[in-house]
């Protein structure tokens, strides 16, 4: 997996790892996700869509990121359009948890996709 670099967007970290989400990849998206800043942004947005595989190693990672952001009155974002992605979340009871978003956009705005706009998806 590789990661672009985070970018901070209006106070709101902006992760795009790349690749496979794994257990050998997971601690280094923890580190994506919690940055090294002093203080942490309470917002943090991963943008999935470029994420080839994914397992529960990811999914722990995003759990713990939005406890984390929750704790401080902030929140973690999905962006996603990957089926895999989809189904783990479907699967794990997550779904609601993480709804899907269509944009790193529509995420900051809390716009999440309904399942009348997936199309399919």
């Amino acid at each position: 997996m590789n990661i672009r670099c985070p970018e901070l967007r209006e106070g709101c970290r902006v992760v795009c790892p790349v690749g496979e989400l794994d257990l050998a990849t997971a601690p280094a998206f923890r580190d994506q996700l919690r940055g090294n800043d002093a203080a942490l942004p309470p917002y943090v947005v991963a943008d999935l869509r470029r994420i080839s595989f994914i397992d529960s190693s990811g999914l722990h990672e995003l759990k713990a990121a939005q406890a984390r952001c929750e704790a401080v009155g902030g929140w973690v974002r999905v962006v996603y359009d990957h089926g895999a992605i989809d189904l783990l979340l479907q699967l794990t009871g997550y779904a609601e948890r993480f709804p899907r978003y269509a944009s790193v956009e529509e995420a900051w705005c809390d716009r999440p996709l309904h399942a009348s706009d997936e199309g399919g998806g």
